[in-house]
C-alpha cells in the first residue's frame, strides 16, 4: 500500500514528466523508424513496438531480430537510449523513496494512519506510558502510537526499534502548533495524551499543556484529551480548555503517606492494583449483552464464576456539560465572580467529567447497555 502511495506521489510530480515522456517516446519512435526501413524482419508495426520495448528493458527474447546494416545501427541507438531512460527512471524513483524514508525518520512527513493514540511531550515516564498502553490495552486493539516531541533522532529510533512489534511513528516539532498536530493526523486520532516535556528548560510545563489542549480542541473538539500536569492549581485551566481528563502528579501522595502510618497494607494494595505487571490488577471490560437489564449482584456473580474476577463497580463514558462551558473566553470580572461563588459553595469548574463511575453500587443496581465493568483480576 505504501509503495503504491509513493508511486502515485512520484507520478504526480511535474519534474518526473519528461522522464516518462522519454520512456514512451524512445521505443515508439524507434519502432516506427525501424518498421519503415526493415519490413523483412518486422511484418507489422505491432511486432516493431513489441521488439522495441523488449529491447530497452533488456529482456531480449530473440524472437525478432533486425536485419544487418542500418536497422541494426538504429537498434543500437534504441538500446542505449532505452537503457539511459530506464536507468534515470529507476534512480529517480529510488531517490524519491529514500528521501521520503529519511523524512519519515526525521519526523517531517505527514502521518497517514487513523484511530491512533498520540503522545505529546517526552519525559522519564514516557517509556512506562508506552509499555502500559501496549500491555494493558492490547486486547482492545490500541492500533498505532504516534509520538510528537523534540528529542534526538537517535533516541526516537531506539524507542521504535525497542518496540518494533508495535506500529510507533514519530512527528518532530512543537505540539502546541496546529501544523505539527495536523502532520500527526490529529483529526483521525483515537485520543491524545499530553505529558510534561523535559526538553522545556524555561517556564511552567503546565502552561504548554494548556496551550496544546486549546490547539487540539480548536482542530477537533471531539478528540479525547488526557492531560498530565505538575500542579493541582492548573487543573481548572485544563478543564476550561476542555480537557477530557486531567491527572495531577503526586495527587494522592498525602493519603499514601498517612495510610502507611495509620493503615499499613493499604498503600501496598494501591500500588499492586495499579501495577499492570503484577496480579491481581485492575481492568475495564465490556459487560455481556445477556447481563443488560440484570442487577449488579448478578453481574458480580457472573464475572466471579467465569473469570474469577471481582467486579467492584461500573463505569460509562459520557459528555457532560461543565460550568466552564457557560463562561466567556476571556477572564472577565463576572467570570471570576462566578468561579469564586462556585468554590465557596464547594463546587469547581472541574467537577464534571466524561467518565461516570459507580464504585460498589447497590446489589439491585440495573446494568445498562453503556455500562462497563470495573474488575480486579
Amino acid at each position: 500500500m505504501n509503495i503504491w502511495k509513493n508511486t502515485r506521489h512520484f507520478l504526480s510530480h511535474q519534474r518526473y514528466i519528461p522522464i516518462l515522456i522519454g520512456l514512451m517516446t524512445v521505443p515508439l519512435l524507434g519502432s516506427f523508424i525501424i518498421y519503415l526501413i526493415d519490413r523483412n524482419s518486422f511484418n507489422t508495426f505491432q511486432d516493431a513496438v513489441w521488439w522495441a520495448f523488449v529491447t530497452i528493458t533488456t529482456v531480449g527474447y530473440g524472437d525478432i531480430v533486425p536485419g544487418s546494416g542500418t536497422p541494426r545501427l538504429i537498434a543500437v541507438v534504441i538500446m542505449f537510449g532505452g537503457i539511459t531512460i530506464v536507468s534515470m527512471l529507476t534512480a529517480t524513483i529510488s531517490s524519491a523513496f529514500v528521501a521520503r524514508k529519511i523524512r519519515e525518520g526525521k519526523g517531517l512527513e505527514k502521518i497517514k494512519i487513523s484511530d491512533h493514540i498520540i503522545i505529546c511531550g517526552w519525559n522519564e515516564k514516557a517509556v512506562d506510558l508506552i509499555e502500559s498502553i501496549i500491555s494493558l490495552f492490547m486486547e482492545f486493539n490500541p492500533g498505532s502510537i504516534v509520538l510528537i516531541n523534540d528529542i534526538p533522532e537517535e533516541e526516537v529510533n531506539n524507542i521504535i526499534y525497542q518496540y518494533k512489534n508495535v506500529d510507533i511513528q514519530y512527528v518532530r516539532g512543537d505540539y502546541t502548533k496546529e501544523y505539527v498536530l495536523e502532520r500527526a493526523n490529529i483529526k483521525n486520532a483515537r485520543s491524545v495524551i499530553i505529558i510534561p516535556n523535559e526538553t522545556d528548560e524555561q517556564g511552567d510545563p503546565d502552561e504548554k499543556t494548556v496551550l496544546a489542549t486549546l490547539s487540539i480542541k480548536s482542530i477537533s473538539s471531539k478528540i479525547p484529551v488526557i492531560a498530565f500536569i505538575s500542579r493541582s492549581d492548573n487543573k481548572a485551566h485544563l478543564k476550561r480548555a476542555n480537557a477530557d481528563e486531567v491527572i495531577v502528579r503526586d495527587e494522592f501522595s498525602g493519603f499514601i503517606l498517612a495510610s502507611s502510618v495509620l493503615m499499613p497494607g493499604i498503600p501496598q494494595a494501591y500500588f499492586q492494583l495499579l501495577n499492570h505487571k503484577e496480579n491481581p490488577s485492575m481492568c475495564r471490560k465490556k459487560i455481556p449483552a445477556s447481563l443488560v437489564g440484570k442487577t449488579f449482584r448478578e453481574s458480580w456473580e457472573f464475572f466471579r464464576q467465569s473469570e474469577k474476577a471481582l467486579m467492584i463497580g461500573v463505569v460509562k463514558e459520557q459528555k457532560n456539560v461543565s460550568f466552564s462551558d457557560f463562561l466567556s473566553a476571556d477572564s472577565s470580572q463576572l467570570d471570576a465572580f462566578i468561579e469564586r461563588k462556585l468554590r465557596m459553595a464547594g463546587r469547581s469548574l472541574g467537577d464534571k467529567s466524561r467518565i461516570k463511575l459507580h464504585l460498589n453500587p447497590d446489589d439491585d443496581y440495573v446494568i445498562s447497555e453503556d455500562d462497563l465493568a470495573v474488575l480486579i483480576r
